[in-house]
């Protein structure tokens, strides 16, 4: 099982989504993970998760505390938008970078056109539209089963959980005719 670093994707995803013209906050991009993460399982199998870790349930959805510690302070606050400074060095080409990641990741076309889909999915909706979202959902709410809304909690979110939760809505919506 081949993982890659979660610090290189996300640069990856937040350099990919401002190319796009998509607005990147800090709790945006932990959304974004969240979603790479349990669609390259439900895509590429359970085994072969995307990330080496799990997400925790925290009161705004899922979150991997070493993105949080690395993004926290880029911006005054966690729904502030990142710039490609905060994903590039001054004067270095976004895309020569976005490049130099994927070389260094070693994403398959495959994988690559997944973390496109994702982005191109979850990416448009507003931070608090994705809150929302993940809230509504079982991996995230199952984790936080029992606690008051604002309560602190650092429980793992399961990946088998997020793997067969996305799966069912996979096969769920494959199997509708138009």
């Amino acid at each position: 099982m081949r993982t890659v670093d979660i610090k290189d994707y996300a640069s990856y995803v937040g350099i990919t989504m401002l190319m796009k013209g998509l607005t990147v906050s800090p709790l945006k991009l932990q959304k974004i993970l969240y979603y790479e993460q349990a669609w390259h399982m439900v895509g590429f199998g359970r085994e072969n998760q995307l990330f080496d870790c799990a997400p925790q349930a925290w009161v705004n959805g899922p979150v991997y505390p070493e993105i949080y510690r690395i993004y926290k302070d880029m911006v005054p606050g966690m729904c502030d938008h990142l710039k490609m400074s905060n994903f590039v060095a001054d004067g270095d080409d976004p895309a020569v970078k976005e490049k130099q990641l994927l070389d260094k990741m070693g994403l398959e076309k495959e994988e690559i056109a997944l973390t496109e889909r994702v982005i191109m999915l979850y990416g448009s909706r507003t931070q608090n539209q994705l809150i929302l979202l993940t809230h509504s959902e079982k991996p995230w709410s199952e984790k936080r089963e029992g606690l008051m809304p604002y309560d602190y909690s650092c429980v793992e979110i399961s990946l088998d959980t997020m793997h067969d939760y996305y799966k069912q809505r996979y096969d769920r919506n494959r199997g509708k005719k138009c």
